[in-house]
């Protein structure tokens, strides 16, 4: 057991330190020398902190908290398979959502069925050792209802599952970063089946019998890497979606921005639904430019003018080194704080499933 450990330690720091000395030598494919987030050599992000900055922090941090299994069933609700069936829910006036787990939301309105960031196996790596996942799915693929598409925020493994995406394949329409196309052609996903956004690019079309959608890829604050060798290479971001007067917005994976969301909003919003992270930010000092805390995802939801928020990117994976039910109670904290009513965004459970005004309010 010493050796096997010994051998991946220096396994991992082998991969790093090719991963560094070659992730900026090839061009970025896509640079447009007119958009300011684009690099000759990958897309510009505000992360600072190196793989080997990562590595420091978990050797002075430790392990990550265990996650008894009270606190995993604590989280999970029975699934109300009528609220999703295609027949019923799919077609209903109603908007609909439900926390499949992490990132990954089932959305449904009019006949339209869209996922974000699927994710429907064990494991949030390239290998099947590390990142387990402690709670199981709301839904496997079998349970689902017939999608139509799908957005991914960006390729980190959590995000962008390959078992999940071969199991959708050519079923489904993705919608993915700019710069991400080329790996699911790899795996064998038809062209137009695929269509990959610069941020503020829109894509729009409609489905027999049911209205129009209006995709738009928006910025986050977040970075790239699946390989040693393709860091910041794809895009990363969030994704505003509308659905005749249904508007929602899946943030994926962001750090806080004093400006982004306000323009978000004042572009595109206001939602009537938000999946917003409240996971994955500790420790603070490491993660302050990659991911939310849950006061900043309050901070969020006010800012892109979400009538009801979702949060998500917790109770899933044990990634990070805070408490496995930490993230809902600070975020309770901070709406109380805030003075907003806790219904506009509380934590919801594995496989609940909630209903959204479809008319914007009035402010």
């Amino acid at each position: 057991m010493k050796k096997t450990a010994i051998f991946i330690a220096l396994s991992i720091v082998t991969l790093v330190s090719v991963s560094m000395l070659l992730t900026n030598y090839s061009d970025n494919v896509k640079y447009d020398s007119n958009k300011l987030h684009h690099g000759k050599n990958s897309f510009k992000t505000k992360r600072s902190a190196s793989i080997f900055q990562w590595l420091s922090m978990r050797f002075k941090e430790g392990p990550t908290p265990s996650v008894a299994q009270k606190d995993i069933e604590s989280i999970l609700a029975e699934v109300e398979l009528s609220q999703i069936d295609l027949k019923s829910a799919s077609s209903a006036d109603v908007p609909r959502a439900t926390w499949i787990g992490h990132a990954t939301v089932l959305v449904q309105y009019q006949g339209i069925n869209f996922l974000t960031d699927p994710h429907l196996t064990d494991y949030a790596a390239p290998f099947d050792f590390w990142a387990k996942r402690f709670t199981q799915p709301a839904l496997t693929f079998a349970e689902m209802p017939e999608i139509d598409f799908v957005v991914i925020s960006h390729n980190h493994y959590d995000h962008l599952d390959s078992r999940t995406v071969d199991m959708f394949g050519d079923s489904v329409t993705w919608l993915v970063p700019l710069g991400l196309k080329a790996w699911f052609l790899e795996r064998g996903i038809a062209t137009e089946k695929v269509i990959e956004l610069d941020w503020w690019e829109p894509h729009q079309f409609s489905k027999k019998g049911s209205l129009t959608v209006k995709i738009t890829f928006t910025p986050s604050v977040h970075w790239s890497k699946r390989t040693p060798w393709d860091t910041n290479k794809s895009l990363w971001g969030s994704w505003a979606v509308q659905i005749g007067n249904f508007k929602s917005w899946f943030a994926g994976d962001t750090a806080y921005d004093e400006k982004l969301f306000k323009e978000i909003g004042d572009k595109l919003g206001p939602f009537q639904l938000a999946m917003i992270p409240i996971g994955a930010y500790g420790p603070r000092y490491f993660m302050l430019n990659q991911h939310l805390d849950p006061a900043q995802a309050v901070l969020v939801h006010q800012e892109i003018r979400s009538q009801k928020s979702i949060p998500i990117h917790w109770g899933t994976f044990q990634l990070t080194h805070e408490p496995f039910l930490e993230p809902p109670e600070l975020l309770a904290d901070a709406m109380k704080k805030t003075g907003l009513p806790d219904e506009k965004f509380r934590a919801m459970k594995i496989g609940e499933t909630i209903q959204i005004k479809s008319r914007v309010e009035k402010r």
